[in-house]
């Protein structure tokens, strides 16, 4: 046998081998790591999800809490991981901008995950103590001029970082922040009024509100909430321009095989049909969507260069 021909059949054994491994895939529990704690929107979402997944999948799907570094601890634990499609990384649209505040950002794009399919998108609002003396959102910016520097502001992310940032350019206010490694860790200081102002997602207050310990002074969507008609928008509120990205979306680890992409990405889009799933994700105000990997690493790519104006313009430097 010449090498040649050795060759030929030790490519072709190779071949089959790997077309044999994903026919079987999954053949035992796959993993999601959630760059959140337990208890927030996100690790709700995705413990939806997973139960959804599990059923359509046969096998086990695992949830992961990885807090810290606004989601790097996540994202190097999958972009580390064997490309097999048993870890998979639960990611929000924050952790695009990454790069753009840690100096040892583990990626200089979540593109080079590997893209798999958007999941579904949150809705934010602003919250604050009900001991607080303001009910709109004019009153709370007069309350925070005439206390400059003397409110501070929780952020549970990136996203809410950035989002807060922003508002605050936007009004002339100065608060000072208080970070917490998800949204469920920041409710008790806000609830006592340790901490003055939160925008964060929708379910996260959402109990909260409606038992009378927080205020939601306006939504950060286009529309009214069905769940909170009488909160007005951003546009109602009189407040411009908020770049507020809620996706929250499945990426691999690097060099994933296609046919695995694939697999997941019918996977997603079949158990964002799930009647259970679908009643999850309403009671957390998230509007299920789907995509195809090429377009959730368009919306990765548009929305990196729409942080980098952001952190420019609001001066957020890289630590």
């Amino acid at each position: 046998m010449n090498h040649r021909t050795l060759s030929f059949l030790l490519g072709t054994c190779l071949a089959l081998t790997t077309l044999f491994v994903h026919a079987q895939y999954p053949n035992k529990p796959i993993r999601i790591i959630v760059p959140f704690a337990a208890g927030g929107a996100s690790d709700t979402a995705a413990r939806s999800l997973g139960q959804a997944l599990s059923k359509s999948m046969g096998q086990p799907v695992l949830i992961e809490n990885r807090p810290g570094a606004s989601g790097s601890l996540a994202a190097q634990a999958v972009l580390t991981a064997p490309g097999d499609g048993y870890t998979l990384l639960w990611a929000s649209a924050s952790m695009a901008a990454i790069p753009l505040v840690q100096k040892a950002s583990p990626f200089q794009s979540l593109n080079e995950l590997t893209p798999i399919s958007m999941v579904g998108r949150l809705g934010y609002c602003m919250y604050v103590p009900s001991s607080l003396p303001v009910k709109t959102v004019g009153e709370f910016i007069s309350y925070a001029r005439a206390n400059p520097e003397k409110l501070s502001y929780a952020t549970g992310s990136l996203g809410e970082y950035i989002v807060t940032k922003q508002f605050m350019k936007a009004v002339g206010i100065n608060l000072v922040q208080v970070p917490y490694k998800g949204g469920a860790q920041a409710m008790p200081d806000l609830i006592a009024g340790r901490v003055q102002l939160n925008f964060g997602p929708f379910a996260a207050g959402l109990p909260y509100v409606k038992s009378g310990k927080l205020r939601m002074l306006m939504t950060l969507q286009s529309a009214r909430s069905a769940a909170m008609p009488n909160v007005p928008t951003l546009e109602e509120s009189g407040v411009q321009n908020l770049f507020t990205p809620t996706w929250q979306a499945l990426f691999a680890p690097p060099k994933t095989a296609q046919a695995i992409v694939d697999r997941i990405n019918r996977e997603v889009a079949i158990a964002l049909r799930d009647a259970a799933l679908l009643s999850q994700f309403d009671l957390q105000a998230i509007q299920p969507e789907a995509s195809t990997p090429s377009a959730l690493a368009v919306s990765v790519t548009e929305d990196l260069e729409k942080w980098r104006r952001l952190a420019r313009e609001n001066n957020v430097a890289q630590e």
